[in-house]
């Protein structure tokens, strides 16, 4: 849908504006103890009281134990934050109030101007490190009352996992502040949870839930440095780089190989950008070529620099050797028993590496089921056209063959349109299944991409041409494709020429092209007249047609909130 943004009728706004032109004109107080999505007080943040997302059978008992941990936990971090936080800042909350302003900006200039306003002294770099912490502490123990925590309907649902996520970093901060003060704490927390019944029976209770997924999520600077050292096999890194929150110089970087199998060494420098916290490691990978990745990390002393420069000597001259059970015992003497592997990633360099890993894979497969199909298509097309039964193995060949073609055909640079119309012609003949979702994604993806070319050069009327060879490709689809994106660029590229397009003929192509994309380009031409001389709607007689319906939108009611 689309409104002409000039018309008398009709103009677009936000709150800000309206606010201020309507101001509000009563004052209500809000009742205590009341929400608006229970009615039973403020009751589905704490107990089972039957308000949830509706699933037959299900409970939410697992509130209340939850509620209590976090409630449990809360009471006993925040004396001991106090404590610890009462020696670096004047005023440990109103510092913790103000820390906000060092979360909306992680530049070191914000966190100095914070320490500034908030420090009771100049903090060294141990200190500075201990009052971010104790920050992220106390903003961690806020976050795990996130409201969706309890909102809907099963411990294990991903809403209640972060919170409980948060719960564990709170855990996992108070056990580096607090040391032996902190100790039990975890296991009061798990042992409370356990009493949290899930009711999925594979979840089991809300201890489950945190052994399963929380406790992976906890990540220190070692962890860091084994994703660096994993993933540098796979990425060129340079001298300084990021991961996620945290950078890492390196330090020292060295490989050699034997086959397939790569040996990498190294040292860095890892730092939080969050915390400050900061570790020199050395780091050693032994990758097998495939999926079988043994990495080793440990804190690196300048002054164990004699026993890291025998370990490499002795690794590299395993590894010219062929001889990689000695690398292996090579970890062992010079870094302890403690491995890494690939599963060791963050979740999203996990899937990128896997994916590198797999290419080679997954085109010799796709290489032998297309040959397959190929040699025995005019069989497959017997069966079929006879209403024969078929083989399971060639329908599986057929069904891989003809969407990966597919795939190829409008992944193409420009898009091929005739090998995508054979290949659709074979999936209807040969009763082939389509890999809706992929095939969907990819022409959405290549139609976005055209059409993001064609607004950012509209003159150029071969660029309408390849939209439109997309366009018209995608239209032969047996299946629907979510357009929304490019559907906006075309209307953005067309609003904004359409009075003075670059040539008649970039109009002509530029109105099929919104045709093809499911576009009622009649609803909003301008100053068009049809084939019986009568002038057709535009989008301002719309947009009055609809204001004309439309009432006129009402003041702003102002609330304020009585806090005790």
């Amino acid at each position: 849908h689309a409104l002409k943004q000039d018309s008398a009728a009709v103009r677009l706004t936000n709150y800000g504006e309206f606010l201020e032109k309507h101001p509000p004109r009563y004052e209500a107080q809000i009742v205590e103890d009341t929400s608006w999505s229970c009615v039973h007080g403020i009751e589905r943040w704490r107990s089972d009281c039957g308000c949830s997302s509706g699933r037959p059978g299900w409970n939410q008992k697992w509130r209340a134990p939850l509620r209590q941990g976090l409630d449990d936990l809360r009471d006993a971090v925040a004396p001991l934050f106090h404590e610890a936080a009462i020696r670096l800042f004047k005023d440990p909350d109103e510092a913790r109030n103000d820390y906000v302003s060092v979360v909306l900006d992680r530049s070191k200039e914000s966190r100095d101007a914070f320490f500034q306003a908030h420090a009771n002294y100049e903090l060294n770099e141990e200190e500075r490190t201990r009052a971010l912490m104790l920050m992220e502490l106390e903003r961690h123990a806020m976050l795990m009352y996130t409201s969706c925590g309890w909102f809907f309907d099963d411990i294990s649902g991903i809403e209640t996992v972060q919170v409980i996520a948060y719960a564990g970093r709170v855990l996992q901060l108070a056990s580096y502040l607090f040391g032996k003060r902190a100790a039990m704490l975890e296991k009061k927390f798990v042992d409370r949870l356990a009493t949290a019944k899930s009711n999925l029976p594979e979840q089991q209770d809300g201890a489950t839930v945190y052994n399963r997924y929380i406790r992976s999520m906890q990540v220190g600077l070692e962890q860091v440095a084994a994703h660096y050292a994993i993933s540098s096999i796979f990425t060129s890194y340079p001298d300084e780089a990021d991961i996620f929150c945290y950078s890492v110089r390196r330090l020292a970087w060295d490989s050699v190989m034997s086959g397939r199998v790569r040996l990498a060494v190294g040292q860095a420098l890892i730092c939080s950008k969050i915390t400050e916290a900061a570790e020199t490691v050395c780091f050693a990978v032994l990758h097998f070529g495939d999926q079988n990745i043994t990495a080793v990390v440990k804190r690196f002393d300048p002054s164990d620099s004699a026993d890291y420069d025998k370990f490499v000597e002795e690794a590299k001259a395993a590894v010219n050797m062929a001889d990689f059970p000695e690398v292996v015992r090579c970890f062992d003497r010079h870094f302890g028993s403690q491995t890494y592997s690939l599963r060791s990633l963050f979740r999203d360099e996990q899937k990128r590496i896997l994916e590198i890993l797999l290419t080679g894979t997954l085109e010799e497969v796709e290489s032998s089921l297309s040959a397959i199909y190929e040699n025995q298509a005019s069989l497959l097309h017997f069966l079929t056209q006879s209403k024969l039964p078929r083989p399971e193995a060639l329908t599986v060949a057929a069904t891989f063959a003809i969407n990966a073609g597919l795939r190829r055909a409008l992944e193409a640079e420009p898009i091929d349109a005739i090998q995508a119309r054979s290949w659709l012609g074979l999936a209807k003949s040969d009763q082939v299944t389509l890999d809706k979702q992929l095939l969907g994604f990819i022409v959405d993806r290549k139609m976005k991409d055209v059409m993001l070319a064609l607004y950012e050069r509209p003159e150029n009327l071969a660029t309408v041409e390849d939209a439109l060879l997309v366009a018209r490709t995608m239209r032969e689809l047996p299946f629907d494709v979510n357009l929304w994106q490019a559907q906006n660029l075309w209307y953005d590229t067309y609003r904004h020429h359409r009075d003075k397009p670059p040539s008649p003929e970039w109009l002509e192509k530029m109105k099929e092209l919104g045709r093809q994309m499911h576009i009622a380009v009649d609803a909003i031409a301008i100053d068009e007249v049809n084939g019986n001389g009568n002038g057709a709607h535009d989008a301002a007689q719309i947009a009055e047609e609809a204001a004309r319906t439309t009432p006129e939108p009402q003041p702003l009611t102002k609330i304020s909130v009585s806090v005790p």
